[in-house]
């Protein structure tokens, strides 16, 4: 099978399916008649920017971002700030960043992707973000970069 027509049926399977991993994508593609290793369908998943996210039940599962979605990672991690980020505060060199729940891993992924230099390092839970800045004054930065993209 070739890749539009296997990514075009995962896509059909994660709209139409609730799926938690990839090993439980491989079996429906599976029983679809297609066989595919996990380093494809991992290709897959990163390309089609699908993410996992919290469903109602709070149970993780995959969902696509649609393609009217903005194209690059920095207009992605705004329009998610914008649409996600509660509440921010401060504590010396990090920043905790409160989102809607299921939306901390979605916005640290596009912030991870950015690079912005001020930040060493993300740890991402289901609500709550910590970013660590490289100093005090590169915290404040990332604070005021984030309330921009929140306005």
């Amino acid at each position: 099978m070739k890749k539009a027509d296997r990514q075009r049926l995962i896509k059909q399977l994660i709209t139409e399916n609730e799926i938690e991993t990839q090993d439980d994508l491989i079996a429906l593609l599976e029983q679809s008649g297609v066989k595919a290793t996990q380093a494809t369908v991992s290709r897959d998943v990163r390309e089609m920017s699908i993410v996992k996210t919290h469903g109602s039940d709070g149970r993780v599962k995959y969902a696509i971002f649609s393609q009217s979605q903005p194209s690059s990672s920095e207009d992605k991690l705004k329009e998610s700030v914008k649409d996600s980020v509660i509440r921010m505060e401060r504590v010396q060199f990090m920043v905790i960043v409160h989102t809607d729940m299921g939306a901390a891993d979605v916005v640290t992924n596009f912030l991870d992707e950015v690079k912005y230099k001020e930040i060493a390092g993300t740890v991402a839970g289901v609500d709550t973000i910590i970013i660590i800045a490289r100093s005090e004054a590169d915290a404040k930065a990332v604070v005021e970069r984030f309330e921009g993209m929140m306005n």
